[in-house]
């Protein structure tokens, strides 16, 4: 009978165990690859990247583990608006407008230098800013700041906008003369220069008293931005957060 007792009371410190081993919160998260350096897709199909690292650090410190969803961006404030996941992470800029929709953590990247757009463009047809563009098809990715930006200036500056899902598909487009440059911030110029030798970047000579800087989208009434900035200050207390910025942005 007692051998019985010390095999229950095992079997029950086990169960007891493997219980507290899979507390972890379980929070959909999405974001949208493609946007180097911020997320993309690897080789072996895993998602890679800077908003990808500070998300799955955050995680740790709040003993959450991420399900990823991988989504259209102009897609992603009007999913966190109708419940279908409570986060996102993907080089968003939290714009007044965008606020009166969702909510934004605390910015955890805020270089000047590195969020200003640049224009990028065939090496071969140079472009060196707005004066340039007349007549000219410009992309940008669907739903961006930048997007914004050339749907303004486009009757000044007489150019046409042509708007993709990724703007890898406008690079191609680039390659194959059907658009004449893509609108990108800084860092995301340098990833896909890094990437097509073929291709140049100018400084896009316009007004940059938009730059807010990037954060994490957060679906109103959801109870995540306290605890999310908090994990953000923590990050960036203990050096995480700078070493990943170094990692992909050489800052």
């Amino acid at each position: 009978m007692k051998k019985l007792m010390i095999l229950l009371a095992l079997f029950v410190s086990f169960i007891t165990l493997s219980a507290c081993s899979s507390s972890s919160q379980s929070i959909t998260v999405l974001t949208s690859s493609g946007y180097e350096p911020y997320q993309m897709v690897n080789e072996a199909g895993e998602l890679i990247g800077f908003d990808i690292d500070l998300m799955e650090a955050i995680a740790d410190y709040l003993d959450w583990e991420i399900v990823w969803q991988d989504v259209d961006f102009d897609g992603i404030i009007a999913s966190l608006q109708a419940g279908q996941a409570p986060l996102a992470i993907a080089g968003i800029t939290p714009t007044p407008e965008r606020a009166q929709m969702v909510d934004f953590s605390d910015i955890y990247f805020s270089s000047e230098a590195g969020l200003q757009n640049f224009l990028v463009f065939s090496s071969s047809s140079p472009l060196s800013g707005l004066g340039d563009l007349s007549g000219k098809v410009i992309g940008a990715q669907l739903g961006t700041i930048q997007a914004e930006l050339l749907n303004s200036l486009a009757d000044e500056y007489n150019f046409t906008v042509d708007l993709r899902n990724q703007n890898a598909q406008i690079v191609e487009e680039i390659q194959n003369g059907r658009i004449d440059a893509l609108v990108v911030e800084a860092v995301v110029a340098d990833a896909i220069l890094a990437n097509n030798t073929q291709l140049s970047s100018s400084l896009l000579d316009a007004d940059i008293s938009n730059i807010f800087g990037n954060a994490i989208a957060i679906g109103k009434n959801t109870g995540y931005l306290e605890p999310i900035n908090e994990a953000i200050a923590a990050l960036l207390e203990d050096g995480t957060l700078q070493t990943l910025i170094d990692k992909w942005f050489g800052e």
